[in-house]
């Protein structure tokens, strides 16, 4: 049997499984392919495509012995493709991850430019902060010092103008 074939017989099972934890492979083909017992290849057909089944289910995770009569009880991946409903192809498929594709690597690239830029915004606004700060220190302390010397002005200004109001007293 071909892959193709298997995976055809794999869907079939699926279809019709109807318990979880105990199924007979056995019972669910004979009720579906109904070999004719009188003719040896279909016997000996209906045989094969029991094994290779089982084979396949088992080598791919799908379901495993329940006991040593026949009988099987899914696995999680079993469960997971008899819930999903769809074939087993389009089930591995879809559970397999995805390449990285331009639409992933575009948002990526995006992000991290982004993320820069945002962490030197933050760096250079606490550079801009701390500037302002030292800034405003530094105009508090020249007001201070202007404050300073226009009372200093307005002193000297009062004393020359006394010593000048004083000279031109005496000098009458």
């Amino acid at each position: 049997m071909t892959e193709k074939e298997i995976i055809e017989k794999i869907d079939l099972l699926f279809e019709k499984i109807t318990d979880f934890n105990a199924f007979s492979i056995n019972n669910i083909f004979f009720n579906e392919i109904k070999p004719n017992e009188k003719n040896k290849n279909e016997v000996e057909n209906f045989r094969n495509i029991v094994s290779e089944t089982k084979l396949f289910g088992m080598n791919n995770d799908l379901f495993e012995k329940y006991n040593n009569n026949g009988w099987f009880s899914l696995t999680e991946k079993g469960k997971e493709l008899k819930i999903s409903n769809l074939g087993y192809i389009k089930f591995t498929k879809k559970s397999k991850p995805k390449k990285i594709d331009l639409y992933k690597i575009i948002p990526i690239i995006l992000t991290f430019v982004f993320g820069c830029l945002n962490i030197y915004q933050k760096y250079d606004y606490r550079e801009l902060k701390n500037d302002f700060d030292s800034l405003k220190i530094e105009r508090d302390s020249l007001k201070q010092k202007l404050i300073y010397l226009s009372n200093k002005t307005v002193e000297h200004k009062e004393n020359t103008l006394k010593d000048t109001l004083e000279t031109k007293k005496v000098s009458y």
